[in-house]
């Protein structure tokens, strides 16, 4: 035993000297939030200048207060960490190790170590008070500290439920008093205390033949019970206080949907209820208020006006509201309560709660965290420009918030040109940041436009506590142009003939959401069933936008120049004996100068390459005849760059269904063939659409006759194996099959 009393004795003088070492500069309490506005419902008095408040550490607990200060446990990276800190002077002492309860009206903190409670005096430092609770079984419980008396729970070898031991030490002698008189199948479901001599039982029990729950009042000093009354309703979650006069609990339905707040006096059967709403109600009384409240608030995601702290004259019904949410009520030595929660004018901290000069209960804040409880806006991340060429560009918007709150985040931005609008919402995440993740697309699926847009970021309360906070701002979308886009997205579009009608789809909505939402179809107009060839070479003509090249019946050739909107300009003949060739393709730089270029087979066989000169009057030069032996071919496509060379390919299908695959010299001309896969006389159209997958590789696009399905191989950059096996999209309302052309 002296070696115990020596490590405790180490431990006092431990204590006694960081109290004398402070945490550091005291800081005021938080500002006013910026977002303004005070919760509904009449506010009894404000709560005090926040610069009178000490400091507390964000994410603390109080699970002890006395006079002159207050024990707080913050969960950390090695463990909880208990901190004792004082309202005189703001200086918080850290407390070695682990293990420490609190107790309410004292100074008097306990730490237990197995079997062994030590009590130590926080105001003064005075020797601590070591109890050996070995004698009362392994099984011993500390439930709490009750002034100088510990308050243990024992379990019953002889059956559920336990004993409940008042274990002090007076001067050298230990003193072990057992409460007796509950009923035999006594379980008691919760142990509470509104002041330091009395302990209020919360159990289940069969008294005078009637099973249900009760509420047992322990004089802590005489292990007496002092009152013993049915308390229906209450439950597990619920709570107990009790006063001179006064006993309130809350209570429960059935169906646990609703809560009632209930009050009695002293030894007087009759109860008054006050049904308030939903959650699990903490009370306290305090002189002839009972206080009242669901913890909860700052975080949760639906309103409820039992978040806020309220309090309820016992004598008129009058009711005022205290603070805006509560986590924690405590009672102290002098009957007012001390209550760790917040106000939307003072932020989250400790408030006293004790009468105003009316009498009425009024707030006072004793301790701050420097957090708000409701959204204030620290900072953002809002890129200038994004780039949704390859899925790289996706990218964040992010507002950062002083604390973690029940708010949700509205993010919507506009196309400044057309009004076309993508949206955003999410619960602001538990690092207090709100985040809107942007993949380009608008809300109907299709790809977002190049040029401005405004966005407009609204916080707004889902608890229901405080104002929404707005910003708005600008941003940029820089996609560039696609070869295979005809809609200033930077994004592949299909193009498909039914008839002599022409449609445009947005490549990404068709390709990648076409079961979330309606397919948008642009109609570009009739009469193109006078072309028998209709080409998607790119930009041809030196404008910004792609371009078509069309060739009639009578072997003309014609230019239709892209707007950007999904349409094209008056055609412009271009050319003409063009009724020689049997395939013609192009969109593939063949020389390497940056334009794209045509490549035409004729009935000979022979290969001859048209270089793109960029004009929109003459934009091929006269040809050149690079290669012969292509009549074995049924299908040509100039694909771009896909072999990782230093210029754009060809792939040709012969009449076995073969593909096989031409790289580009530079030149115009190409090396000797790669066979690259076989089974493709299963497809009528193969499309070179560009980067439809956005990976920063071309892709081909492939339908076979009657097909409601269209087969994506996504390119790998790598010559012997270019495309990666296929995938197979299903084919949106209101295209019902891809047995029209496709382009």
């Amino acid at each position: 035993m002296s070696r115990v009393r020596t490590s405790r004795r180490r431990l006092a003088l431990a204590v006694t000297a960081a109290l004398a070492v402070t945490t550091g500069a005291l800081t005021a309490g938080p500002a006013a939030a910026t977002t303004g506005g005070v919760a509904a419902g009449a506010v009894a008095a404000p709560a005090q200048a926040a610069q009178n408040a000490v400091a507390m550490l964000p994410g603390s607990i109080v699970i002890g207060n006395g006079p002159s200060g207050f024990l707080t446990r913050t969960q950390e990276r090695t463990g909880y960490v208990y901190r004792w800190t004082r309202y005189a002077d703001g200086v918080t002492t850290t407390l070695p190790g682990s293990g420490y309860a609190g107790t309410l009206g004292t100074d008097l903190v306990v730490r237990s170590e197995g079997n062994v409670r030590t009590i130590l005096d926080m105001s003064s430092g005075a020797e601590p008070v070591v109890i050996d609770t070995a004698f009362l079984g392994t099984s011993a419980q500390l439930i709490r500290l009750a002034g100088s008396t510990l308050v243990m729970r024992v379990n019953r070898p002889d059956g559920p439920g336990g004993d409940v031991h008042l274990v002090s030490k007076p001067g050298d002698t230990v003193v072990d008093h057992k409460v007796t008189g509950l009923p035999a199948d006594a379980a008691i479901r919760r142990y509470d205390m509104s002041t330091p001599e009395t302990l209020a039982l919360l159990y289940t029990g069969t008294v005078d033949g009637v099973t249900g729950s009760r509420v047992a009042l322990v004089d802590v000093a005489t292990a007496a019970i002092v009152e013993d009354r049915p308390a229906s309703g209450a439950g597990l979650s619920g709570d107990v206080s009790v006063s001179a006069t006064h006993l309130a609990w809350a209570e429960k339905s059935p169906s646990g949907d609703a809560t009632t707040l209930a009050v009695a006096r002293r030894g007087q059967p009759d109860v008054e209820r006050v049904p308030l709403g939903t959650g699990t109600l903490l009370t306290e009384l305090t002189g002839d208020w009972v206080t009242y409240g669901v913890p909860g608030g700052v975080t949760a995601s639906v309103p409820n006006p039992l978040y806020a702290l309220a309090a309820r004259s016992l004598t008129t019904g009058q009711t005022v509201k205290l603070l805006d949410t509560v986590t924690i009520i405590r009672p102290e030595a002098d009957g007012g309560l001390l209550v760790q929660g917040g106000t939307i004018e003072h932020g989250e901290g400790l408030y006293r709660i004790a009468p105003g000069a009316d009498g009425t209960p009024a707030a006072t804040l004793v301790a701050s965290t420097g957090l708000p409880i409701v959204p204030q806006l620290t900072g953002q991340t809002v890129p200038g420009t994004f780039d949704f060429r390859t899925s790289r560009g996706d990218g964040y918007l992010t507002w950062q918030f002083a604390a973690y709150t029940g708010a949700k985040v509205d993010v919507v931005l506009t196309h400044t040109a057309t009004g076309q609008r993508w949206t955003s919402t999410a619960p602001v995440d538990v690092a207090a940041r709100g985040l809107a993740y942007w993949t380009g697309l608008f809300d109907d699926f299709t790809t977002a436009a190049n040029g401005a847009y405004t966005w407009k970021m609204t916080a707004t309360p889902t608890n229901g506590i405080g104002a929404p906070v707005e910003r708005t701002g600008t941003l940029t979308v820089d996609n560039g142009q696609a070869p295979h886009g005809f809609s200033d997205t930077g994004s592949p579009d299909l193009v498909v003939r039914d008839g002599g009608a022409l449609f445009l789809y947005d490549g990404r909505q068709a390709l990648y959401h076409n079961a979330q939402s309606e397919l948008r179809e642009t109609d570009i107009g009739s009469g193109w069933g006078a072309y028998d060839q209709i080409l998607t070479p790119g930009n041809v003509a030196g404008a910004r936008f792609a371009d078509l090249v069309a060739r009639d019946t009578t072997g003309a050739l014609w230019l239709h120049t892209g707007t950007g909107k999904n349409a094209f300009s008056a055609r412009t003949k271009i050319g003409g004996g063009w009724q020689i060739y049997n395939k013609i393709t192009g969109g593939s730089d063949l020389d390497g100068d940056g334009r794209p270029d045509l490549v035409a087979t004729d009935t000979a066989g022979d290969l001859w390459f048209y270089k793109g000169t960029g004009s929109a009057t003459a934009p091929f030069a006269p040809r050149v005849k690079t290669g012969h032996g292509w009549g074995i071919y049924n299908k040509i496509v100039a694909t771009g760059q896909i072999g990782g060379g230093a210029a754009g390919d060809l792939v040709a299908r012969d009449t076995a269904g073969d593909l096989w695959l031409y790289l580009g010299n530079g030149d115009g001309t190409f090396a000797a063939r790669t066979r690259i896969g076989g089974g493709w006389y299963a497809y009528d159209e193969i499309v070179a659409i560009g980067d439809a997958d956005r990976d920063g590789r071309p892709d081909l696009l492939a339908t076979g006759p009657g097909s409601d399905e269209l087969a994506l191989y996504s390119g790998t950059g790598n010559w012997s194996a270019p495309f990666a096996p296929r995938s197979m999209l299903h084919a949106p309302a209101p295209v019902s099959n891809w047995t029209s052309t496709l382009f």
